[in-house]
């Protein structure tokens, strides 16, 4: 039997991409990448030099793997040794090993391209109350095969990005509120709280969208969404079903985070955890309807209300309430089937194209069970809904 017969549950490696990471002023640079199937083996060897004028060390290292020549970077990558993750240290020839049998067992692609990322850690300076999100690739998806639309799992880069870390307060949303409808804004709802410093709710998709531009506007930044594709009109009133094309992705102001950027956010910079803490929940860690069993240690029930947005303690990168108090409304168009799309897989993806009757919602809420604060769980509604556990939270580009 020749190598391809035996070796059918591995891939061919063939070209290489190159990728470096831009959150520092000085970014480390990766080069001279190579790689190559073990023979007789199910395992890649991936060498690389990696190199910092800055100095900084040690790095932390991420790899992605397309099988399409780099037209999108999909192919699950988890199981990998040597110079990867925290700790990696500059210089030549660190090596990795993948096992392909374990993650992308029964394929054979001679398309593969691999695609190296350097983190030194530097992060610029954030916007008050906002946490600084790196310019990494993830996993994106449900690695428990739980929830059929978070799957395919699949590896996503997110430019660096700012978030909330809290979600929009009572406090927060009557500042900007204020000085909208005295400025041209009209909403379809004044927004509820159940106490100070609690998120607000009760918001549509259309009202959180119409706040972030006010918020932009009242600090002198440029807004995000406009009425159209010419992005010369502000979107200050109405329900308006507005495109991607009617979104200034470049703007310096606040918006609500892709799908892909919540789930990035989320994970705090930990992978293929069903929650932003870990794999088990408890009322200890989030405010959602416990139902003692698996995963969930509980206790059964629930509070009946809102918590403060300072109530448990943050994940990775700082951020509050990822899982659980209220949903959190996305930019992006629902769709069920979207995770097995090409353009899923594209760097900074922004969702389906076509407005449809869903947008998206995220992070589980007081009054739902755990398995819908999960990190991978993909909700929707339609825009117009509002309830007392529909909230949001902004981000601005880094």
């Amino acid at each position: 039997m020749n190598a391809r017969n035996i070796l059918r549950s591995v891939i061919a490696i063939g070209a290489i991409f190159l990728s470096t990471q831009p959150s520092a002023a000085t970014p480390p640079v990766v080069s001279n990448i190579r790689a190559a199937q073990r023979a007789g083996t199910h395992l890649v060897d991936i060498y690389y030099n990696v190199s910092d004028a800055e100095g900084n060390s040690p790095l932390t290292v991420y790899v992605a793997i397309s099988a399409n020549g780099g037209l999108n970077f999909n192919v699950p990558v988890f199981t990998l040794t040597g110079a990867v993750g925290p700790g990696v240290a500059l210089g030549n020839d660190r090596h990795i090993t993948w096992n392909a049998g374990t993650d992308w067992p029964g394929q054979f692609n001679s398309q593969c391209k691999v695609k190296i990322i350097a983190d030194d850690g530097t992060a610029p300076p954030a916007p008050a109350g906002m946490a600084y999100i790196p310019a990494l690739p993830f996993q994106m998806g449900d690695t428990f095969l739980e929830n059929t639309a978070s799957m395919p799992v699949h590896s996503v880069y997110v430019s660096r990005f700012f978030m909330d870390k809290f979600d929009v307060t009572r406090e927060q949303w009557l500042d900007v509120y204020t000085w909208a409808i005295g400025n041209g804004y009209a909403f379809d709802n004044g927004g509820s709280f159940y106490g100070n410093n609690h998120p607000v709710h009760t918001v549509n998709w259309y009202d959180a969208v119409k706040w972030s531009n006010a918020r932009s506007e009242k600090e002198g930044l440029t807004p995000c969404y406009y009425t159209d594709a010419s992005q010369s009109a502000v979107y200050r009133s109405g329900q308006l079903g507005i495109s991607n094309a009617c979104v200034k992705w470049s703007a310096t102001g606040y918006r609500l985070p892709t799908e892909a950027e919540w789930e990035k956010a989320a994970r705090g910079g930990a992978a293929a955890r069903r929650f932003p803490w870990g794999d088990t929940i408890s009322r200890s860690q989030a405010n959602y309807y416990g139902q003692p069993g698996g995963y969930d240690l509980g206790p059964a029930g629930y509070l009946n209300a809102t918590t403060p947005v300072n109530a448990y303690a943050p994940n990775g990168y700082g951020l509050y309430d990822m899982a659980g108090n209220v949903w959190q409304w996305c930019w992006d168009v629902y769709d069920q089937n979207w995770y097995g799309q090409p353009a899923a897989s594209s760097d900074d993806p922004h969702g389906p194209p076509t407005p449809a009757s869903g947008r998206v919602l995220r992070g589980g809420a007081w009054f739902i069970s755990a398995n819908y604060s999960q990190c991978a769980y993909r909700n929707d509604n339609d825009p117009v809904s509002a309830n007392g556990y529909f909230g949001f939270r902004c981000v601005r580009g880094g």
